[in-house]
């Protein structure tokens, strides 16, 4: 069921409840008030016949039965009938419909002095009245032929008016409700405009910040996320074809050229050697790639254990020295705590390896003298590693884009590297709870400040 349906048929089921229960309790109230009405003209009419009976000496029997039925105002079925104190009829003026009294009758008369009653179609009233010197029952009854007429007519208006108001309130909630989802309408169809292809479309954003303008916002709030997305998949797929064709050309090249002449053992172990270099960055790369892709996955999971943090860095400095023998990383403890069981943490130590020494390599590659600073502040409930070069630095202007896959500044666009490390470690520490933060000036170096908690 469709939305501009189901809005129609809950506003036309609403406005019908509200409706019917309002006519029902006004034809409650006036089926109500015309029972009170009746029972009150009954007691009326008996009261005025007790009184020219039994208070006028002039009146008698003959002549109120005379004057009752020269009354304009008679009821239908009307009979009013008077009783002494033992029950018996002293006064009727309708013979042909005579009352079904009983001791029990009179007895609740009685006792309460004035009862309404009802059988079959008649309403009566039944009073206790004291005239000079003894009492009398007084019974009085008649169909209530005008009231029922009124009801009905009334029953038959509020059912016709209750047909009208649904057709009307059924139409208007139809009219109203595809006004009111005209604007979703357009926005189904300006989304659906919205392909691959055109992802710097937006939608057109409201004057008046209601609910659909707030949708509207962060709805293209989510289009320029998923632009920013395919720009980064784009940009990354071709990049990663670039760097991939580097060394497989250079490769094919070699080998091409090997092949044309015959070659010295020396030739062949140098051109081996290259290929071999190249191999082995090729392999780097993948590696890199395989890293990144698989710890970008929503939700992953790494197993972790008590690593000790200086450690791992003792050991990262040995791996870094081993990949250039013109590596050099200094390791300086600046703030060690008292307690030993502060310097663990809970971590991967695979991971938090490759995170640093991809860090601490780029500090040694990117310096001048390719001299790493690494700084270990330790306290309780935190830890810091500041690793510093003293390299060309990076412009402010580009350290927004520095943690994206294959970005590259280009003050370090000559020295050899694939852009992926940064991406890599900052992954890896957010997996460790941990922050990276990068302090950097054009012509004084770069400062790389990791914290964990």
């Amino acid at each position: 069921m469709q939305i501009r349906t189901k809005l129609t048929f809950q506003f036309t089921i609403l406005v019908s409840t509200i409706l019917l229960l309002t006519f029902l309790i006004i034809y409650l109230f006036a089926e109500q008030y015309t029972l009170n009405d009746f029972n009150k003209r009954l007691k009326q009419k008996a009261v005025t016949s007790a009184i020219l009976l039994l208070k006028i000496d002039q009146v008698d029997s003959t002549l109120l039965k005379t004057i009752d039925i020269n009354k304009k105002d008679i009821l239908f079925q009307e009979n009013i009938s008077i009783f002494d104190d033992l029950g018996k009829e002293v006064y009727t003026n309708n013979d042909t419909i005579p009352f079904e009294t009983s001791k029990e009758l009179f007895e609740t008369i009685r006792e309460k002095g004035e009862i309404t009653f009802q059988h079959h179609q008649f309403m009566g009233v039944g009073l206790l009245f004291k005239d000079k010197t003894n009492y009398h029952f007084i019974l009085a009854e008649a169909i209530d032929l005008d009231g029922k007429n009124r009801l009905r007519d009334l029953k038959k208006m509020l059912f016709i008016i209750s047909f009208i108001v649904i057709v009307i309130v059924s139409w208007a909630g139809w009219f109203y409700a595809g006004k009111a989802l005209a604007p979703i309408k357009k926005i189904m169809e300006d989304v659906q405009s919205i392909s691959s292809v055109n992802l710097d479309k937006r939608l057109q954003e409201r004057k008046n910040p209601d609910e659909l303008g707030k949708l509207i916002i962060i709805f293209n709030s989510l289009l320029a996320r998923i632009e920013n997305a395919f720009k980064l998949q784009k940009t990354f797929v071709t990049n990663v074809s670039h760097e991939l064709k580097n060394p497989l050309t250079k490769i094919t090249s070699q080998l091409e050229v090997t092949l044309l002449n015959d070659r010295s053992t020396e030739e062949y172990k140098m051109i081996t050697q290259s290929v071999l270099d190249d191999i082995k960055e090729l392999n780097q790369l993948s590696t890199s790639l395989l890293d990144l892709a698989s710890l970008s996955q929503p939700h992953i999971t790494i197993t972790k254990s008590k690593v000790r943090i200086d450690e791992i860095l003792w050991e990262v400095r040995e791996s870094v020295q081993s990949l250039n023998s013109k590596y050099k990383v200094d390791i300086h403890t600046i703030t060690m705590p008292s307690n030993e069981e502060d310097l663990y943490l809970n971590a991967n130590p695979y991971l938090l390896k490759t995170a640093l020494q991809n860090l601490i390599e780029n500090a040694c590659k990117f310096s001048e003298d390719q001299l790493a600073t690494v700084s270990l502040i330790c306290s309780k409930g935190e830890m810091e590693i500041r690793i510093f070069d003293n390299g060309p630095g990076i412009d402010p202007r580009e350290l927004q884009n520095i943690f994206q896959p294959f970005y590259r500044s280009n003050n370090t666009s000559k020295i050899k590297g694939h852009g992926i490390g940064l991406s890599l470690s900052q992954r890896i520490i957010d997996l460790h709870n941990g922050a990276i933060e990068i302090d950097s000036m054009l012509g004084q170096g770069t400062q790389i400040i990791v914290m964990f908690n």
